[in-house]
């Protein structure tokens, strides 16, 4: 009888440790310890709900633990009430105290992590902590992954954001449609910025005449904050 009552009490014990608080894709969906998400050029947000489980407040701290061919920059997070346009490693969000009362939710709907990195064209991870101050070894512990050529020649990925283009393979201009304002930067595929350009809704050609023959990665950002990335080859 002893032996299954200590065995009862170490599962509760177990389960409460490992129950503090819920974490959550905004559509309902758990991420749980050892999740990897992976995202792409126009489908990189991550928006999520943190939720209290516990009969006690909790100050739930989201913390970067690791960063993977990326140093942080362009990319935001938006949580505890403050918005992020970077991280750095070992950094904690929010810096202040975040406290979730029991059975509480974030208050905001857009919280969110969303890379706007293009890159070099290799992969990046950032990897993330998500723990409540004093159950610090109960933390849940996932990746947030980066492919900067999924999906990346997706004609469809443009033109949900308003965007349209006549082709990838450019000898002078570079020529789209949008139904949107926003902002187009030219990288090459070191990750270096080579030029940018800002659009308004209508036809436009950029020239691109300038540019040495190579593949260049065409990064789309609207001003609503949509992006969508296409690979572009100049002869």
């Amino acid at each position: 009888m002893k032996k299954i009552t200590l065995s009862i009490l170490f599962s509760l014990v177990f389960f409460n440790a490992f129950s503090q608080f819920i974490f959550r894709k905004s559509d309902g969906t758990a991420i749980t310890n050892g999740t990897i998400l992976t995202y792409g050029p126009g489908n990189n947000y991550l928006n999520f709900r943190v939720q209290n489980t516990s009969n006690q407040d909790l100050d739930v701290k989201i913390k970067c633990t690791n960063l993977i061919n990326t140093t942080g920059t362009q990319f935001e997070l938006c949580y505890g009430g403050s918005c992020y346009d970077s991280v750095s490693l070992n950094g904690v969000y929010p810096d202040y105290e975040n406290i979730l009362a029991p059975g509480q939710s974030n208050p905001s709907q857009g919280d969110h992590f969303v890379n706007f990195n293009v890159g070099n064209g290799q992969i990046m991870e950032l990897h993330f902590s998500v723990y409540a101050l004093g159950f610090e070894n109960d933390a849940i512990n996932f990746i947030y992954r980066f492919d900067p050529l999924l999906s990346l020649n997706s004609f469809e990925n443009l033109s949900s954001i308003g965007i349209n283009i006549e082709n990838t393979t450019i000898s002078g201009d570079f020529k789209f449609n949008t139904t949107q304002n926003g902002n187009l930067s030219i990288f090459n595929l070191n990750g270096q910025l080579i030029n940018e350009y800002k659009f308004t809704e209508g036809a436009h050609n950029v020239n691109l005449t300038s540019l040495s023959s190579a593949v260049y990665i065409a990064n789309f950002i609207t001003t609503d904050g949509k992006t969508s990335s296409i690979k572009i080859i100049k002869n």
